[in-house]
């Protein structure tokens, strides 16, 4: 009996230890992975590779004949046909000279706008409107950094202060001050024609001040039989010692490099991918795939072609640049939330109060550490922005209660 006895003392020994181990268990888990979640965002990923390449233009370097030579276009300007881009001077003194004539030809018309101002507006309420008007225009010019604008406004704004802060019976010496102004401008621009030319375009185009050696090496019709092996020897050949720059024809401009032929396997002509330089311009440019040459150990040339933003490109050559080939958009999601169920079905569980709830996603892009998963609100059963995805927990199913 009492052997019997002892027997039943030791199996409910054994049975409170194996109760004690597992509520030891779950606390200790408890410890070690306590439950850990993350906000679904909305998110865009981009498929691509990073490359070094350069920015290729129809180009012509433009040179001048001049000791002394003065470049009087903007950086990126627009060039008429036969519109000057410098001026050469055969002697300092011409170059004097001609800085007194650009004095005196914004004064004349400062003056012009004043004494136009004092002829047409009648009352000091509409100058003051009109002069309102400008430096508003100006603030927009300056705002979005079109100084040529601003230039071009400047006199006006100018001659119109002029004529705010003079008296009524400042009038006739406005006039008589353009007049000797208009006298000396007329007898020094004579003088200025037996030492002093304009160099002008031959041809409409965009004007830049860097003339690098590859504009006759990188010319968009090499781009078209060039090879990855020709691509690798790419060198500039001499600048002329008397280039003031280069005008570059049209308006479209290319990026040629080369590509692993892994990367560039889906890739087809004609395609629109997204190009992010490393400096310089931090806008993404929208290119199109203009060529993919044949796999050359390993490698392809890969050229893409762009009609916008050549203002923005004329200073740039060789130029690091993040090539995106597909975008993807969606919701981020951690891989260590992401679940299969036993039927094969790929989703996370999300925290609604204390409870787990399944959400089935569908996978767009592997971005790493994280997924872009299918952002769908056709239901409320679907994976929302803001929801909490449970990252680590024991045990989870759906309708379990968890806690946070």
């Amino acid at each position: 009996m009492k052997q019997g006895k002892h027997y039943t003392n030791l199996i409910l020994w054994i049975f409170l230890a194996a109760i004690i181990a597992y509520f030891g268990y779950n606390v200790a888990s408890s410890l070690t992975e306590p439950l850990t979640t993350s906000t679904a965002i909305e998110y865009e990923a981009g498929a691509g590779c990073y490359t070094t390449g350069f920015v290729v233009r129809d180009e012509e370097i433009l040179t001048s004949a001049y000791d002394i030579t003065v470049i009087t276009c903007a950086e990126g300007a627009h060039v008429a046909a036969n519109e000057a881009v410098a001026t050469g001077y055969l002697s300092d003194g011409a170059q004097q000279r001609q800085s007194r004539i650009h004095d005196l030809q914004e004064q004349l018309m400062q003056l012009q706008y004043a004494w136009s101002a004092s002829s047409s507006l009648a009352d000091q309420a509409a100058l003051d409107a009109e002069i309102q008007s400008n430096l508003l225009s100006l603030a927009k010019f300056t705002a979005r950094r079109d100084m040529n604008s601003a230039q071009d406004l400047s006199p006006e704004l100018k001659g119109l202060v002029l004529r705010r802060s003079a008296g009524a019976g400042d009038t006739d010496a406005i006039h008589a001050q353009l007049e000797n102004v208009q006298n000396e401008l007329s007898r020094l621009q004579e003088q200025a024609a037996a030492d002093t030319r304009p160099i002008s375009a031959d041809h409409a185009g965009t004007y830049s001040g860097v003339a690098d050696g590859y504009e006759t090496v990188l010319t968009p019709g090499k781009l078209q039989t060039m090879t990855a092996q020709d691509y690798n020897l790419i060198e500039p050949e001499t600048v002329p010692e008397n280039a003031i720059g280069k005008l570059i024809r049209g308006t479209t401009w290319y990026y040629v490099t080369t590509l692993p032929a892994s990367e560039l396997k889906d890739v087809k002509e004609g395609a629109r991918v997204q190009l992010l330089f490393a400096r310089d311009v931090y806008d993404q440019l929208d290119m199109t795939v203009e060529r993919v040459g044949n796999n050359e150990a390993g490698y392809k040339l890969l050229v893409l072609s762009c009609d916008k933003y050549m203002q923005n490109v004329t200073l740039l050559r060789q130029q690091s640049a993040d090539v995106v080939f597909n975008s993807y958009q969606g919701l981020r999601v951690p891989k260590d939330a992401v679940r299969v169920e036993d039927g094969g079905q790929t989703g996370v569980y999300v925290l609604e109060g204390a409870t787990a709830r399944w959400k089935p996603i569908t996978i767009l892009h592997d971005n790493g550490e994280s997924y872009v998963v299918e952002l769908d609100k056709t239901s409320t059963a679907n994976l929302w922005p803001g929801d909490e995805i449970i990252i680590h927990a024991k045990n989870l199913y759906d309708g379990k209660v968890v806690g946070k």
